[in-house]
């Protein structure tokens, strides 16, 4: 890292991707949390990490005040991150985040799973909801892949009885989540194209 002083969004994007990587400080695992969370705030109309964290605190576990390493960045001192490989690691990243310079190790991903994924396989939301791997290599847990097909149709009213009834196909899909990547003990996530045109959904959301 630079000797520039660390402004505040660096810092907490730096705190979050460093709170959320295992503790082998992998540059690709820490790098690709910090672009997945940028990505999401540039998705979703260019929004701060600030504003983010505001609009959606469930979308980080770090930045519940309950993890380690996140709380360590946040109060350390320039000079202690800049001897530390690993904080010093997640500040040069976040900085490229935010600015979108350089290889995003998440390859275009908004969310991420660490080690939970697996440990709590069958609770897991995007279980439930449905998941597909982009790459077999994404795979690093050893689960199976939770696909079901989903028919999406326009509503339409019925003039005559005024009913909202199904009318033609809208689109269809089998998973909600797709990986995008894989690095360290993080898999990072996107929704699939053909998810957000059936549903009319946001990328972001």
């Amino acid at each position: 890292m630079s000797d520039e002083k660390i402004d505040d969004e660096t810092r907490l994007l730096a705190s979050v991707a460093y709170g959320e990587a295992s503790t082998a400080n992998d540059s690709d695992e820490i790098g690709g949390i910090a672009f997945a969370v940028a990505n999401r705030c540039r998705a979703w109309g260019g929004k701060t990490v600030t504003a983010l964290k505001a609009a959606e605190p469930n979308y980080a576990y770090a930045w519940d005040g309950s993890n380690t390493r996140f709380n360590k960045l946040m109060k350390a001192s320039e000079s202690v991150i800049r001897k530390d490989a690993g904080m010093s690691l997640a500040v040069d990243w976040a900085t490229s985040a935010i600015k979108n310079k350089g290889v995003d190790p998440s390859n275009g991903g908004f969310w991420w799973d660490g080690l939970d994924f697996k440990t709590n396989y069958n609770n897991h939301p995007k279980v439930r909801d449905g998941f597909k791997f982009g790459d077999p290599s994404h795979n690093i847990f050893k689960v199976q892949e939770k696909k079901r097909e989903v028919i999406v149709r326009w509503k339409i009213k019925n003039k005559k009885t005024g009913q909202i009834v199904d009318g033609a196909e809208r689109g269809r899909y089998d998973a909600v989540w797709v990986s995008t990547a894989a690095h360290g003990s993080t898999i990072f996530w996107s929704h699939p194209k053909d998810y957000i045109t059936a549903t009319g959904g946001k990328e972001y959301k």
